[in-house]
């Protein structure tokens, strides 16, 4: 199991499920006191667990939401560690877990938006934050309903999106905006297709040369046309290349065209956005997933630093330009840079950009795992994907940016070497801990950067679709996310209500929102049940040499030094009962 270990001078927090016995508890202050050094402590949760700050005036403040990037540096163990991180305007290093909304926009049932009406939007905003305290969504919106002509701006479709984005923020969340493509475009596939796609618009399609789409004789998924389909490959490569396409308008470029409708189309919703709403937007997410549509005789090092990088580049003076210079660019790699599929390697890997991104862009990467969905037999255990995410790390050390996972998740219903609860699992214990110095004793480092997420996805909508697949009204897909046989809700609705599609305890989570120092480690041992029910404790804690917690849901957190007086925010979910929830620090213990 990975045991967690304490360093000494920070400061800690901890919150545990079951623990009531006085007799316990003092054992547990004595633990804790013995870890000796100066450490302060403030829990505020969905219970009021502290009283020691007036909450409402905190999040009333502006600057409780303007966040912006910064550098922190963690001495542990005789080693500095330097580390990009969030930190919002009062101080405070901020961490962000919440949700994909939603696959809906891929869909031209939905108008291309992630719900097809603002009462949708308020009343599945509102059961998201409720049930798992998220405090991001990652929001998808569509190239194709932005900019449906040349030189034309559907401001119609920015006002339903902005009032989307102020239905969460109204309900204490922040809005990532991304804008979503697969597979480059749907107009690329015909009536009869296996597969569709969604991205650019049809004009663009309309004014280049491309060949019938077709993904091979045989096709495994709806990815491999990023591989093996000559019209997507294309596509891609056209959009890097800034290939001239002609349009009604006359002639167009396509890159130049998608930059241009980011500039107006931002510009846009700056002036609709009221300030209070715009403060907790975190930016923009230019272009879902990334394909390299054919490196052309480039290494993948020279494919990032001539192609990849300079479009991010153009998104960012796109940005300022429109009146976000202060929101960030989160810029995605190549997708397959870091694929478990073995075939992609030459791809993968990173470091290769020749100068640091900096604080103005974060490393924004996704993580599924290809290769159980493919050929890879192993069962997903207890640290399974440890060494991903410590790659994840070490790719935003070399940036100088910091990370937010914006895309993970499994396909529902799934056991075995694909079991959907122990993936889940293991992807959230990569984004909380490593264990680089401790492969074989299996103790956690005691330095971890905490790293922010949204799993993909909520969807309003799941199993009640009605889309005609490529505008095909002979094929109508219904059943889950209506998309490419894709599968991967965790919630369904039934008589208006969410009902869970994986482990209760897989989605609602521990987590830290806000911390006053440096985060230093944080864990949560969720107790989720496999596909066999089988409990997944894969973690305790080890104090004077004695075993803690075995069996038990426990968080830890611990942090250095103190940044703000405004508190450290933890989320508890709901399903822990206030009387049987205990939070121990060296300075006290809370029931």
């Amino acid at each position: 199991m990975h045991q967690p270990t304490l360093p000494s001078r920070s400061s800690t927090l901890f919150l545990e499920s079951v623990l009531q016995s006085s007799a316990r508890t003092r054992q547990w202050a004595k633990c804790l006191s013995s870890l000796g050094g100066l450490i302060s402590l403030v829990l505020v949760s969905n219970i009021a667990l502290a009283m020691v700050h007036d909450i409402a005036a905190v999040e009333q403040s502006p600057a409780a939401h303007q966040i912006h990037t910064d550098t922190k540096q963690i001495r542990v163990g005789g080693r500095t560690y330097k580390d990009a991180i969030f930190r919002d305007g009062l101080g405070r290093e901020a961490v962000f877990r919440g949700w994909n909304v939603s696959g809906s926009t891929k869909l031209a049932e939905s108008g291309f938006k992630p719900f097809r009406t603002l009462e949708d939007a308020r009343s599945g905003l509102s059961d998201l934050r409720a049930k798992s305290g998220a405090n991001v969504v990652r929001l998808l919106v569509a190239w194709e309903a932005i900019h449906p002509e040349p030189d034309r701006i559907d401001t119609a479709y920015l006002d339903d999106i902005a009032q989307q984005i102020e239905a969460a923020t109204e309900r204490g969340m922040h809005v990532l905006i991304d804008y979503h493509q697969d597979l480059y475009s749907r107009h690329l596939f015909n009536a009869n297709s296996w597969h569709t796609g969604n991205g650019a618009p049809k004009w663009i399609i309309s004014g280049g040369n491309y060949p019938a789409e077709y993904c091979g004789i045989v096709c495994v998924s709806w990815a491999q046309h990023n591989m093996t389909d000559e019209a997507v490959r294309r596509g891609f490569r056209n959009f890097w290349n800034n290939a001239p396409v002609n349009t009604s308008a006359g002639w167009r470029k396509v890159q130049d065209s998608y930059l241009w409708q980011i500039t107006e189309g931002m510009r846009y919703l700056r002036s609709r956005l009221p300030a209070q709403v715009y403060d907790k937007v975190l930016g923009l997410d230019p272009l879902n997933e990334p394909v390299d549509g054919g490196m052309e005789g480039l290494s993948a090092r020279e494919w990032d630093n001539r192609k990849l990088w300079p479009f991010y580049e153009r998104v960012r003076q796109a940005m300022d330009a429109a009146g976000w210079a202060d929101k960030l660019v989160f810029a995605e790699p190549l997708v397959f840079w870091n694929s478990t599929v073995g075939i992609f390697a030459p791809a993968t890997g990173g470091r290769y950009l020749q100068s640091p991104a900096g604080g103005r862009f974060v490393f924004t990467p996704h993580f599924y795992d290809g290769g159980r969905q493919g050929t890879d037999l192993r069962a997903v255990n207890n640290g399974a994907y440890l060494t991903h995410f410590e790659e994840i790390r070490e790719e935003s050390r070399h940036w100088q940016s910091p990370t937010f996972v914006s895309e993970f998740g499994m396909i529902l219903g799934q056991s075995g070497r694909k079991d959907t609860n122990r993936t889940i699992k293991a992807i959230y214990q990569g984004l909380e801990v490593t264990t680089n110095g401790h492969s074989k004793d299996r103790f956690i480092d005691v330095y971890a950067p905490a790293l922010s997420s949204t799993q993909w996805q909520w969807d309003r909508y799941y199993g009640q679709h009605h889309e005609a697949m490529n505008s095909n009204p002979a094929k109508i897909k219904t059943t889950a996310d209506a998309w490419n046989d894709e599968d991967y809700s965790v919630v369904r609705y039934v008589a208006d209500k969410p009902v869970y599609n994986i482990d209760q305890a897989n989605i609602e989570r521990i987590y830290p929102r806000r911390a006053q120092g440096d985060i230093v480690q944080f864990h949560f041992n969720a107790l989720a049940k496999d596909a066999d029910s089988k409990v997944l404790d894969w973690a305790m804690l080890k104090l004077d040499d004695k075993e803690w917690l075995r069996g038990h849901e426990f968080a830890l957190l611990v942090w250095q030094g103190r940044k703000s007086d405004a508190p450290t925010e933890v989320f508890l979910p709901a399903r822990f009962d206030a009387m049987r929830t205990i939070a121990i620090t060296d300075k006290a213990i809370r029931n």
